[in-house]
């Protein structure tokens, strides 16, 4: 068992993703998606996530999110009307209850870090 690994920027660009459709909550245009996952533990997700250009809502209930983007752009609008720029080296954290939503102007490619809020804070946020 490998305990580590590496990948270099080239090798993230060029890494083959499997389709997995469309987000659910599609607003405008046809995007599609496409994910590799590199590690998942209890709790945890890393791998690589493509989407194409289109608008779509988006939720964490129960899960944060640390994203770095390899390439693409367009805007997250948060729950608040903050707006954040994607582009290649943008880094976005969303924790746990995060909603909004994603318009995407060129293929997006990202790494994440997909991670469990835990159940204390799940408590928390419910009351």
């Amino acid at each position: 068992m490998n305990l580590a690994a590496h990948f270099s920027p080239a090798e993230l660009l060029d890494l083959a993703l499997e389709p997995t459709g469309a987000p659910a909550r599609v607003l405008a245009g046809d995007p599609r998606t496409g994910e590799h996952v590199l590690a998942a533990r209890d709790g945890l997700e890393i791998g690589v996530w493509e989407v194409t250009p289109g608008e779509f809502a988006s939720a964490k209930p129960e899960a944060g999110e640390v994203m770095q983007f390899l390439a693409g752009e367009g805007t997250i609008t948060h729950a608040d009307g903050a707006v954040t720029r994607i582009a290649p080296g943008t880094v976005v954290v969303l924790e746990p209850g995060w909603t909004g939503t994603w318009r995407v102007t060129a293929t997006v490619l990202k790494v994440y870090t997909i991670f469990d809020a835990p159940e204390t804070r799940r408590n928390t946020a419910e009351i």
